[in-house]
């Protein structure tokens, strides 16, 4: 097995990002099922449909073979869309060796056991793998680290040493990783900042100003606590990158795809046909329909939550929603 080779599984705009990032530290080589971008990433050294003006360097490869791809790497990177996390997994789980280490890098959880995505890769890998399993989640806008610019994750594991271990193949002097056990909290932490998100982007659509956000920001870190908590994270996880970082940047970021379809809703509501279209990656509608009947089963107070439920599946005045969160301050 090549010692320090990365492969990553899935080159979207995150994979190709933290392609990126690995090759200052190791060879690089990208998982695509997309053969335009496999040929684009090869001749190119560059993936214009995910992340443009990003130029790779030369120890980047592609390739749409996974047995190949995963075979000599020391770390396995998993960045597809939250909903096959699990079925990558079950192949992997046949191709990984002793000594490879795996890191998760989506964001979202089971809607119906409310397992993180995470925690369903660990479950997918054989047993005796299992502690080789880590997760990353932190403020990471990919077409920001992608180029350079700073950004701190959380790598979380169930083995410290696995989590520093992963944290050595990633860290640069501007892409910083600390790292914690604490792999629900840190799982949960970046899925559940999207529904809020989402909110966030309502008070842009509706422009409402930036006190409004902020205000809204603050009770969103809230229910974010006591989510955390419902579900068996530790409330000071809140306080992580993969909490309230996540949060803010997810929330406040132009390139923030759930905050951008939030905004959306208020001026086009029929945008909401991008729900249904398996191409399009808003995981905070997902986290939503997970979260809702769990948080009201619960009896769990969640005013941001049922509020963007609403106006997502009642058809509810994304105004009308946020100014009665605003009128119970």
């Amino acid at each position: 097995m090549g010692k320090r080779l990365v492969a990553i599984l899935g080159a979207g705009n995150m994979g190709t990002a933290l392609a990126a990032v690995c090759s200052k530290n190791s060879p690089v080589v990208l998982w695509s099922v997309e053969p335009d971008v496999v040929e684009a990433l090869n001749g190119k050294h560059e993936n214009p449909r995910y992340l443009p003006g990003v130029k790779l360097p030369g120890n980047v490869s592609a390739t749409g073979d996974l047995p190949a791809a995963v075979a000599s790497a020391s770390l396995i990177i998993v960045s597809v869309p939250s909903h096959i996390v699990a079925s990558v997994g079950k192949a992997l789980a046949r191709l990984v060796k002793p000594g490879q280490l795996v890191v998760n890098a989506a964001k979202g959880v089971d809607h119906k056991t409310l397992l993180p995505v995470a925690e369903e890769l660990v479950a997918a890998m054989p047993k005796r793998f299992r502690a080789n399993v880590a997760t990353m989640s932190g403020p990471s806008i990919a077409n920001e680290f992608g180029r350079g610019l700073p950004c701190a994750v959380t790598v979380a594991a169930r083995s410290g040493k696995t989590a520093e271990t992963v944290a050595e193949h990633l860290r640069t002097d501007t892409f910083r990783v600390v790292t914690t056990t604490d792999i629900h909290g840190t799982a949960l932490g970046g899925t559940l900042k999207n529904i809020y998100a989402l909110a966030l982007g309502m008070v842009d659509g509706l422009d409402l100003g930036m006190n409004a956000k902020a205000s809204l920001l603050t009770v969103a870190l809230g229910e974010l606590r006591l989510l955390l908590k419902a579900m068996g994270a530790k409330e000071e996880s809140a306080m992580t990158l993969s909490g309230v970082g996540d949060l803010v940047v997810t929330g406040m970021s132009e390139h923030s795809r759930n905050r951008r379809f939030g905004a959306e809703l208020c001026v086009d509501a029929d945008c909401r046909i991008k729900m249904k279209d398996p191409t399009q990656t808003i995981e905070g509608v997902k986290a939503v329909v997970a979260l809702a009947p769990f948080a009201r089963k619960k009896k769990l107070k969640a005013p941001i939550l049922f509020a963007v439920e609403r106006v997502l599946f009642k058809d509810k005045d994304p105004r009308d929603e946020i100014m009665a969160i605003f009128k119970k301050l």
